[in-house]
């Protein structure tokens, strides 16, 4: 996928950290952006191969009432335990990196933008040019959360405990966005970057 005519950017992050923010500001200023849950979402509605291998792995308990994959179970079992979360991130990593960037070579779009929680832990990050990590301290990240998703802070810590820390994404990427301070503050930094992508 890497090519002179076409930029992949991901931006990634913890959960609560912004980095959906970042993508709508982005949008904003001209940039064509996928989200990869939503691709997953995607994914689980119309990939038969992908719903039957969920299916084996998780038990047909997950489906409703239609046969469609329940998301809110399928959460509930994925975030039970480690084994259950690697098993998934298995099945499906490979199945919506694949769709992305069929999605990205596509676009029309010189510069595309990826969002997804884990470029690192899915090893899509090999295929992008660029990352940019969304970084915000753990005590904003918990209040947005519990704002944003009404959760408790003993299931925000459990969420937490299953993604890559916070250093490691930032030693890994190209660019690095500090979201721990107001939104205006954050748009600045958001127009800053616009201008170093369109430039590269």
């Amino acid at each position: 996928m890497k090519n002179k005519k076409k930029l992949v950017i991901g931006i990634t992050g913890g959960i609560g950290s912004g980095k959906t923010e970042v993508c709508k500001m982005l949008a904003k200023r001209g940039f064509k952006v996928f989200h990869s849950d939503l691709a997953a979402k995607n994914l689980y509605l119309k990939d038969k191969k992908l719903v039957a291998q969920i299916v084996k792995a998780f038990g047909k308990d997950i489906l409703n009432y239609k046969g469609k994959i329940n998301l809110p179970k399928l959460r509930e079992k994925i975030f039970d335990n480690k084994k259950n979360y690697l098993a998934i991130n298995k099945i499906v990593h490979p199945a919506v990196i694949s769709y992305l960037n069929k999605e990205a070579r596509k676009s029309k779009f010189d510069i595309v933008i990826i969002e997804s929680a884990l470029l690192f832990e899915s090893g899509f990050y090999k295929d992008l040019d660029y990352i940019v990590t969304v970084y915000s301290n753990k005590k904003n990240r918990v209040c947005r959360l519990m704002i944003r998703d009404e959760a408790s802070r003993n299931e925000i810590n459990h969420l937490m405990k299953f993604q890559l820390d916070d250093k490691s994404k930032m030693s890994m990427s190209d660019f690095v966005i500090i979201n721990n301070r107001t939104l205006d503050e954050l748009k600045i930094q958001v127009e800053f970057l616009s201008k170093v992508l369109k430039a590269l």
